[in-house]
Formats: C-alpha cells, sequence, structure tokens
C-alpha cells in the first residue's frame, strides 16, 4: 500500500473481507506469512485473529518469514 495511506485501516478492513469470503466458502483455517521486520503487518493478522506458529523461513535477501494461522 502507498506509505499515504497507511495507518488508517486498509489492510484490517482487507484482511476482514478475505476472512469472510473464506468462511462463507467453506474454509475451516487460513494460513498467512509475513516477514519478521514488518511489524505493521504483523499487526493486523494479530489484529484480525491469526496466531504466529514457530514455523519460520529463512531468505538472504528477505529476511525471516513468518507463518501465522486463524480457525474460522
Amino acid at each position: 500500500m502507498l506509505r499515504r495511506v497507511w495507518r488508517q485501516g486498509y489492510a484490517t478492513e482487507a484482511a476482514l473481507a478475505v476472512l469472510d469470503w473464506a468462511k462463507s466458502s467453506g474454509y475451516e483455517r487460513l494460513w498467512a506469512t509475513v516477514w519478521d521486520w514488518n511489524t505493521a503487518s504483523r499487526r493486523v493478522l494479530a489484529k484480525v485473529g491469526f496466531t504466529e506458529t514457530e514455523r519460520k523461513e529463512v531468505d538472504a535477501v528477505h529476511g525471516t518469514t513468518l507463518f501465522a494461522t486463524r480457525q474460522l
């Protein structure tokens, strides 16, 4: 997202829309990935109910990818 629209709730709104769609489509669980340094995206995932798991993948270029999951 463009920096000028950060902290206006758009990411949270989009995440909630995806959760609604997934639930109405019959999904029971969702997974998400996020880089460990992306604290804003990690906050959004936590806000909409994702829990970070122990799984991590290290990338020399982008950093560590964290995995999170949420039951629907």
